[in-house]
């Protein structure tokens, strides 16, 4: 590697007719910046002229034009200075793999060689020094960094913000622990030549310097930990007073601290009432509309509450998201408000957390005769990086590629690697200190799937509490329904096989047979090849059950275009799957029992701790596949109130088969184990009447015996003045005239409205086949409209990043299904237009829906009025939502559904949703409409 000029980097940018230059594709215009001692020394930028034409979206995109060409200078005579400038120097771009075989295709046809030297991609390095940001665009990079970027996706611009990240991105390199810089050095040696360069720079210059190691960081065991923030727990928390109107009130503590502090009677009521259910030992439920401040309304009370008993407050949210904005947002403004600190601690389920004892021992591995990945040597860097600067060691923090998300699976906490007495790490592990955490804190803030693994698997992760939140409580039933189900693949069995390592030199064989050869007297050196045969043999098993099973399945269901396809197991379960299911079973057991056996065995022997994290990780591995079997079991035994369903692809090819089960009705489990145990439960959403009631909620959760408080808050938003529902009359309707014919109406529709909204649009579809069929059809008319679109399934199905690409551009559409429909918070000029394509009825073929309808209309009731449209409204209100967030917001929804109006059930929907003012008319007076409603001069 030459280090002669090891501080010179050449930054280049280039913008380009396309993306294949063996296509003929040309560079139109090349970017340049010097970066040398630490500073930017030179910037330089010009135009190339070439003689491809420059494609519209190109100059879209650029703003070059082929008159900007005319007198630009071949790049053949911009080469000489450019290579110049390279001359010893490390090539730095930004997705350098693009920039660099440009580059090298225009030396080449000016009679040059290709650039060999040292070369580093800031996206690589970007990914690996800031492991936690939502993403590494160029232009989210600057934004992230405060770096002046006026230009973008212009080659001078690129090229300069580029060479500033990476000057930001040495100095943080620079700023690492020594330990630190060791263990990458060890791990990235599939990097860019470049990026080691700077590692390898980086060490010499620590190792030298009288300031080794930062006292915010914590050395333990070759690891550079952030220490984490001293506690004051030796003090007593102070007991706080609870009013309502004094904290909440105009004049009260929330307004003196909170410049966007706005007074809202439903928060007072919510906070008020939740005191008195604490207080009396009551169950209550609250649909609080958007804008009443709910959270707030809550985590009042909850402190008030948590102090008194000297005991924890259970929060529960069911995204991530939600459980972010609490601990980061919410807790801190009551903290200024009440004028004292409050401990709010997230716990979540253990495999959220990182096993240090484990990512040493993988380290460790790929030290030795394990080959890391690309993805997983990214991944280790990401991690060694975050170790530095998390707290918690939540995975949630982390973006790591595509393959680390495998490897986390290898490295996160489990019940055989995290005990006291077998983990050096102990003391420093991440899961543990969560847990302690919890025990002190005044809220614990966690999510749905942990509260309910606690209550009904009775792990008693949580520490004991007796007043309980569940927001987003419109999730709980179906989590609920998650929880007490299961599902099992073909996939996962093989997930687990490929652990074993039994076709690599790698994985369990590979380690387990270094050990043996150090305690040859423990076991017999035959051991790993029977070891192999019996598990050869389960696979084989593995694949003749999952054949059987498809088999069947299909045999009982014709309908094979079908997503998901019901069965009975004792339908299922022939002769042909029954035989295969005994062999994979006994199987199963054989080699449970073997990998059991060595490690008994092997720990009566003087072992290493990397021999003994070895074991643990045989065990956990024994007991996952233990688990796996009996999950498999339970999905071939009929139980009463269960519905049972399978899941393939297209082809229905049997590796690709999944199998799920669920309870038809969880109300009486609900009820018995969850509502019963806790002393006080508030159960709240934006979403959970419907025609202003909640008993639809009631009956699902089980509380109809309970008689839990019910309180319902208004909007405080002026929905008459703020927005305006817009019908089309005159709209087909797939049932009648087709989906075809349908969809195209909704793409010449969109097309229509975007001249008259002449900003963002959001577009709720109720099928991924629809925003699929919708967006081909738009695509072809965005660069005459000037729009971009991001549509879930075409552009990636990241729903952050869609969101996030959709705010970045003003003329821009965003359509999605499902997790589009809640849980994305665009305020103000983010939507201006919301599109409901279709009432958002459950698929009647979604085996769960079917098994309840069934339950319901034997019994004697209406499946669709107790079941379909209660849960379509709740939908529905969700989506209505993501229009207006705040009180300065306006903005149209269009419903493309004529059923809202002509439907005699369509009114039940409207009746759920605020009053205002709704039209229903011809598709050329809404758009006028819309014209009207957006020019009137009260927006821009």
């Amino acid at each position: 590697m030459n280090l002669n000029k090891s501080n010179k980097f050449v930054v280049i940018d280039v913008e380009t007719t396309g993306n294949r230059p063996q296509d003929g594709d040309r560079i139109i215009e090349i970017g340049l910046a010097v970066v040398w001692n630490g500073e930017v020394t030179k910037t330089a930028s010009s135009f190339v002229s070439c003689d491809q034409e420059i494609p519209p979206f190109v100059s879209r995109l650029t703003g070059i034009t082929k008159d900007d060409l005319i007198d630009a200078p071949s790049f053949s005579e911009l080469a000489p200075r450019i290579l110049d400038d390279l001359d010893g120097a490390c090539l730095v771009a930004h997705h350098i793999d693009f920039d660099l075989q440009f580059l090298n295709n225009e030396l080449e046809r000016a009679g040059y060689e290709s650039f060999q030297g040292n070369v580093l991609d800031t996206v690589e390095m970007a990914r690996m020094l800031y492991p936690t940001l939502d993403g590494y665009r160029l232009a989210s990079l600057a934004e992230q960094f405060n770096l002046v970027h006026d230009q973008p996706h212009r080659a001078g611009s690129d090229a300069e913000v580029t060479a500033h990240l990476l000057l930001l991105m040495k100095k943080k390199l620079y700023a690492l622990p020594f330990v630190t810089l060791q263990q990458l050095e060890a791990c990235t040696t599939d990097t860019f030549s470049g990026m080691q360069l700077c590692i390898y720079e980086a060490m010499k210059t620590v190792r030298t310097s009288h300031h080794k190691n930062d006292s915010s960081y914590a050395i333990y065991r070759d690891f550079a930990l952030k220490k984490p923030q001293a506690n004051n727990r030796t003090q007593a928390k102070v007991s706080i007073p609870f009013h309502a109107e004094h904290f909440f009130g105009k004049d009260g503590a929330l307004s003196s601290i909170s410049p966007s502090f706005e007074h809202r009677n439903g928060q007072v009521d919510m906070a008020e009432n939740v005191h008195a259910c604490f207080e009396d030992g009551k169950h209550l439920i609250v649909e609080a509309a958007t804008g009443t401040g709910k959270t707030l309304a809550y985590l009042y009370p909850a402190v008030y509450k948590s102090r008194e008993n000297e005991a924890p407050v259970v929060i529960a949210t069911e995204t991530v998201a939600l459980q972010q904005q609490i601990k980061d947002r919410d807790v801190p403004l009551l903290e200024k408000g009440l004028g004292l600190p409050i401990e709010a601690a997230v716990l979540k389920g253990r495999s959220h957390y990182l096993c240090l004892q484990k990512f040493a021992h993988f380290l460790e591995q790929i030290r030795g005769a394990r080959q890391a990945s690309y993805d997983e040597q990214l991944s280790v860097a990401q991690l060694l990086i975050w170790l530095t600067e998390t707290e918690t060691g939540d995975v949630e923090e982390l973006n790591l590629p595509n393959g680390g998300y495998a490897l986390w699976e290898e490295l996160k906490s489990d019940p055989e690697s995290c005990t006291h007495s077998n983990c050096t790490f102990f003391s420093r592990c991440y899961y543990p200190r969560a847990r302690d955490n919890a025990r002190q804190a005044d809220l614990i803030i966690t999510n749905h799937a942990l509260l309910l693994t606690d209550h009904f698997q009775e792990t008693s992760t949580l520490p004991s509490y007796e007043h309980l939140v569940v927001d987003e409580a419109h999730h709980l039933e179906e989590a609920a329904g998650r929880h007490l189900g299961a599902s099992m693949s073909y996939q996962h069995f093989m997930r687990l096989y490929n652990q074993f390592g039994v076709q690599e030199n790698a994985g369990l064989f590979a380690n387990i047979s270094v050990v043996i050869d150090r305690h040859p007297t423990a076991v017999s050196a035959d051991w790993p090849n029977e070891r192999k045969q019996e598990l050869q043999s389960l696979h084989y098993e593995w694949n003749q059950l999952f054949n059987a099973l498809q088999t069947a399945i299909v045999k009982k269901d014709k309908r094979t275009r079908q997503k998901s396809e019901g069965y009975l197991p004792e339908d299922v379960v022939d002769t042909n799957v029954f035989d295969a299911w005994k062999r994979v079973e006994a199987g199963g057991k054989d080699v449970i029992r073997a990998w059991r056996s060595i490690t008994r065995t092997l720990k009566k022997e003087a072992l290493t701790p990397a021999e003994e994290t070895l074991l643990q990780k045989v065990n956990t591995l024994c007991n996952d596949l233990e688990e796996a079997q009996s999950i498999l079991a339970s999905l071939l035994t009929s139980v009463e109130n269960e519905v049972y369903w399978a899941e393939s692809d297209a082809n229905k090819r049997p590796d690709r088969l999944r199998l799920y089960r669920r309870p038809i009705n969880i109300s009486e489990q609900l009820s018995g184990k969850f509502f019963s145990n806790t002393k006080s439960i508030i159960l709240t959403s934006a979403t959970l009447t419907v025609k202003g009631s909640f008993q639809y909620t009631i009956d699902q959760l089980g509380l109809t015996d309970t008689q839990p408080k019910c309180l319902q808050l208004s909007s405080p938003f002026q929905y008459e003045k703020q927005a305006q529902l817009l019908v089309p009359e005159d709209f087909p309707e797939i049932r009648q005239d087709g989906e075809e014919r349908f969809t195209e109406a909704v793409a010449q529709f969109l097309r229509s409205l975007t001249s008259s909204v002449n900003g963002r649009i959001l577009v709720l579809c109720t099928s991924h086949q629809m925003v699929k069929a919708v967006s081909r059809m738009m695509k072809p008319h965005m660069q005459r409209l000037n729009y971009s679109l991001f549509a879930q399934g075409v552009n990636g199905d990241n729903r952050s990043k869609l969101v996030k690409q959709f705010r970045n551009q003003e003329r821009s559409i965003l359509m999605g299904t499902t997790t589009f429909w809640e849980g994305i918070d665009l305020p103000g000029e983010d939507v201006r237009a919301l599109i409901i394509v279709r009432l958002p009825f459950a698929p009647p073929d979604d085996p769960v829906y079917m098994a309840k309808a069934k339950q319901i209309e034997a019994s004697g009731g209406s499946a669709f009025s107790r079941l379909a449209l209660p849960r379509a409204v709740l939908r529905f209100k969700q989506g209505f939502g993501r229009l207006i967030r705040t009180k300065r917001d306006r903005g149209l929804i269009f419903v493309l559904d004529k059923r809202i109006i002509q439907a005699r059930y369509g009114k039940v929907f409207l009746r759920s949703l605020p009053t205002l003012p709704s039209v229903f008319a011809p598709s050329k007076e809404l758009l006028a409409r819309a014209d009207e409603f957006f020019h009137d001069g009260k927006r821009p």
